[in-house]
């Protein structure tokens, strides 16, 4: 009897199983690394994104450049940002891959339209409770943002939060096409670690050009408050000064009396503000000759110090007094 040909159905013997496992070990690691070399790329591009951000300067310059940093960093398609304010949602910039032109005019139409951010949609969640979010359109059904949606045609989306001081003040949007069925692709966690790394860095990014322009305002302010003063100071000088350097007929007669004419130089000039060291300049005389001077106008006018002394000269010359 002759033996069955059974070649057809052979079963692989050990070797063979073995170095079949081998390959798929060699193909799992190399699906591995490709995932970790994915990654590691995108971070970089995300963080260099960040960076590049950083250069802007103005808070509204970034906000401006933002989309296209992350969408031309990323594998997304479009990118959205919108501010957070009174419980509603407002787009203020968006970039598109394909057709930058078509997508500025989605941006007007959600503009006019600013969405509520209320329960049930996924937009309020996510501000109220900073995360990121990755969201199929067609199973989160009404608590996608119908207006978004519906202006830009997501099938999928993930929405990130955009944080100054602990406090929501946007949110980043971003898609890859029309989904997966229609010549887009799934979203995956890698976006959304993408997006969450982007939206962290343009928190801080905008954090720090807020707190730059506040400070530079304030900077500006306080400068043209002390050229205030020094003007007004510089005036009131001015005043006190021709006020004793020219007093009314009558106003300086008790004074002239008691001072002499030189002591009454001396006195004008520290009406003026002047040192010793400046009126003795003024005056060509020795520094020791003005501080005698000071001493006996302090003496005669009764006074405590300069500024009384220049005080109680400014009034008595005012009065009109005699004796």
């Amino acid at each position: 009897m002759a033996l069955a040909d059974t070649t057809g159905d052979r079963q692989p013997d050990a070797r063979e199983l073995e170095r079949i496992l081998s390959e798929l070990l060699a193909l799992e690691r190399e699906i591995v690394e490709l995932a970790y070399v994915r990654r590691s790329d995108s971070l970089e591009r995300t963080r260099e994104a960040v960076r590049r951000l950083g250069e802007v300067g103005s808070p509204h310059g970034i906000l401006s450049r933002a989309p296209g940093e992350l969408g031309t960093a990323s594998q997304f398609d479009r990118v959205l940002i919108s501010e957070v304010g009174d419980r509603s949602l407002r787009a203020s910039a968006i970039w598109s891959r394909h057709d930058q032109a078509e997508s500025e005019a989605a941006l007007a139409a959600l503009r006019r339209e600013p969405v509520a951010l209320e329960y049930p949609l996924i937009e309020e969640e996510v501000a109220a409770r900073p995360r990121v979010e990755v969201v199929d359109v067609a199973r989160s059904r009404a608590r996608a943002a119908p207006g978004f949606t519906a202006v830009l045609g997501w099938s999928s989306y993930v929405v990130a939060p955009l944080a100054v001081h602990g406090k929501t003040v946007g949110l980043l949007h971003a898609d890859a096409g029309a989904g997966a069925g229609a010549g887009g692709r799934a979203l995956d966690a890698l976006d959304a670690e993408v997006a969450g790394s982007f939206a962290e860095g343009l928190s801080s990014v905008f954090e720090r050009a807020v707190l730059r322009e506040t400070l530079r305002l304030h900077r500006h302010e306080l400068q043209s408050a002390v050229q205030w003063m020094s003007g007004r100071l510089g005036q009131l000088t001015a005043e006190a000064a021709d006020s004793v350097a020219a007093p009314a007929p009558d106003a300086g007669t008790a004074l002239a009396e008691t001072l002499t004419a030189r002591e009454l130089e001396v006195m004008r000039l520290l009406a003026r503000g002047h040192t010793n060291a400046a009126i003795a300049n003024e005056l060509v005389v020795r520094e020791g000759t003005v501080k005698y001077h000071v001493k006996n106008i302090l003496r005669k006018l009764g006074a405590t110090s300069r500024a009384d002394a220049v005080s109680k000269f400014v009034r008595a010359s005012g009065t009109g007094g005699s004796r």
